[in-house]
């Protein structure tokens, strides 16, 4: 195995985020392009917005369609973020981290529209109609939009995963000390949680008829609880290991 160029003396002297010592302080070509990427899905998102209003009326329509778009806006935030924290806190740029991210590039550009389409129908749903959305879905429509959205969010989440679990392999060359080590497996399950909720969403809605198929979307209410305990559970590890 190649000699690792994280020794201790240079480690020491980085900057520490949530006990993890970051090694990407500059952004790489790859960093660079997921950043970009992402800046894209963004435009994609206004570009999917309805025409400029052109009376009072669908003056009011276009703001009742902003929660819907901000729902869609940090969901992708949510996976560059994820990226974004992987890459400073391992900066690999080997042919495995790079197949992963160019993945989950292509991934947010596909799930980019699915994304307006399950948030604009589920505000409309919930607010029986006082969020409008521009065109109208059935049941059975709903139910190939879950199955594929549950598809994409799980395969997502579980490149993320699978990220971790890369730098995980790595750890020896990464000289990850106990600390990293904790939240690197902590960083998995925590990927994981939300890949597993989007099978479940997925499944749910591919086994359903009719109104149960709005089951499929209250399964990403779990991820509300779920998260901020694996969260707790993380830090009081991160206690107990100082």
């Amino acid at each position: 195995m190649a000699t690792s160029p994280w020794s201790e003396t240079r480690l020491s002297t980085l900057n520490s985020e949530e006990h993890f010592r970051i090694r990407g302080e500059g952004s790489t070509r790859l960093e660079t392009f997921v950043d970009a990427a992402f800046a894209f899905a963004v435009t994609m998102l206004v570009i999917s917005v309805d025409d400029v209003p052109r009376t009072y009326s669908e003056f009011v329509d276009a703001l009742k369609s902003i929660p819907a778009f901000i729902a869609s806006f940090f969901q992708v935030i949510m996976f560059w973020l994820g990226h974004r924290n992987w890459s400073q806190r391992f900066a690999l740029e080997d042919r495995t981290a790079i197949a992963l991210s160019l993945v989950l590039v292509c991934g947010i550009l596909v799930i980019v529209f699915p994304l307006r389409v399950v948030f604009g129908s589920g505000f409309s749903y919930l607010s029986g109609g006082f969020f409008p959305y521009p065109f109208q879905v059935g049941w059975p429509e709903m139910r190939q939009i879950f199955i594929i959205y549950g598809t994409g969010f799980s395969v997502m989440c579980s490149l993320i995963v699978l990220l971790y679990i890369h730098a995980w392999r790595q750890r020896e060359w990464l000289a990850l000390n106990t600390q990293e080590l904790l939240v690197t497996r902590s960083k998995i399950i925590f990927w994981a949680i939300p890949a597993g909720a989007g099978l479940i969403s997925m499944l749910v809605a591919l086994f359903t008829q009719g109104f149960g198929v709005i089951y499929a979307g209250f399964v990403y209410f779990l991820l509300f609880v779920l998260l901020p305990v694996q969260r707790m559970y993380e830090r009081r590890q991160l206690r107990s290991s100082l």
